[in-house]
């Protein structure tokens, strides 16, 4: 319904702004599976706005949407005092046609990874994730069905490790990789469409890390004698240390957020860019811990047949993670009280 100024002047918060569009019609088009218009007002929410004094003839909105949008008649002016914003550009780019639109939904895309990933996120998963984020997003599929599909080519690749022939464990090592694209992908599409929760958090470390180390386990049984021994050990401690950090995490922030751990030496002041971005002889040794890059090294051991050096590579990387939770917990400051 559009309304009059004159109808809510005396009932307008102060987080109120003003979304003007222009007589192209580019704010109804679709970049990343939303329209122009309702892109910009998911951003303003997010940003603290609550009310938004939209210019121009009613669109329908997800009902997902916090801030309220109230129509006013195309053309008007904004009130006295009231921030003013596009709602047809996206990453400063005037949508105004299907050639626009084309290039700011490329433009949105090349954005979407995160500051702080890790070198084969950068260097690799990206130029697949992307295109493929793109193309998921003008379907239905959500973000957390991403995580899942790629979590189930993770444990497809563990049960062919487990029949040990050169091109099982080859195709299981694609298949490995694969669900490491897709970990982008949910991420991205989660941004993309403001479609993050606390779920999709929890659903996309846990998930990750039960794929590592079923994978691991499948490759060191598959090998059998020391190799079986070695790796399910390690894969125990390594489930004990990340137990450890869920619980820290869910007890500090209520999320599950893994990138707001600090272990013991860091402060719990520096900012996940400050902590995870890969710089210096540290950022590149802890690079190697980091899942985008251990599992690309695992795909192309598999690929050579080498699975006994990833299990090694694997063990390694447990017996480190679990060396660190356990100094974590000796060392590390008080946890706040249990929440209710």
């Amino acid at each position: 319904m559009v309304v009059s100024f004159s109808d809510i002047a005396d009932r307008l918060p102060s987080a109120t702004v003003f979304v003007e569009v222009g007589p192209e019609g580019g704010h109804a088009l679709v970049v990343g599976g939303l329209s122009v218009l309702e892109r910009a007002l998911f951003g303003l929410s997010r940003a603290g706005v609550g009310v938004a004094l939209v210019a121009a003839e009613p669109l329908p909105l997800r009902p997902d949407l916090k801030l309220q949008a109230l129509w006013v008649a195309p053309g008007s002016a904004p009130p006295v005092g009231v921030k003013v914003v596009r709602g047809d550009e996206v990453q400063g780019q005037r949508v105004v046609d299907e050639a626009s639109r084309r290039a700011a939904e490329r433009a949105l895309c090349r954005t979407l990874a995160k500051s702080h990933q890790g070198l084969i996120d950068g260097w690799v998963n990206w130029r697949f994730s992307s295109p493929i984020t793109r193309l998921l997003s003008s379907t239905p599929v959500m973000p957390n069905q991403i995580t899942l599909l790629g979590s189930l080519a993770g444990l497809v690749a563990a049960a062919l490790v487990l029949r040990g022939s050169w091109a099982a464990v080859a195709v299981a090592g694609l298949l490995l990789q694969l669900h490491s694209i897709l970990d982008s992908c949910d991420g991205e599409m989660a941004r993309l469409r403001f479609q993050g929760s606390r779920l999709g958090q929890w659903l996309d470390s846990i998930s990750d890390d039960i794929v590592d180390m079923v994978f691991l386990a499948c490759a060191g049984l598959s090998l059998g004698g020391g190799y079986a021994t070695l790796a399910v050990a390690t894969t125990l401690l390594r489930a004990w240390a990340h137990l450890n950090t869920y619980y820290e995490v869910y007890r500090r922030t209520g999320t599950g957020d893994l990138y707001s751990f600090r272990i013991w030496f860091e402060k719990e002041s520096q900012a996940v860019d400050e902590v995870y971005t890969v710089r210096g002889v540290g950022g590149y040794l802890r690079a190697l811990g980091r899942r985008d890059t251990y599992v690309f090294v695992w795909m192309l051991l598999c690929l050579f047949g080498q699975l006994e050096a990833v299990v090694v590579y694997g063990a390694g990387l447990g017996l480190v993670i679990g060396a660190l939770s356990a100094l974590h917990l000796m060392f590390r400051q008080p946890l706040p009280p249990r929440r209710p």
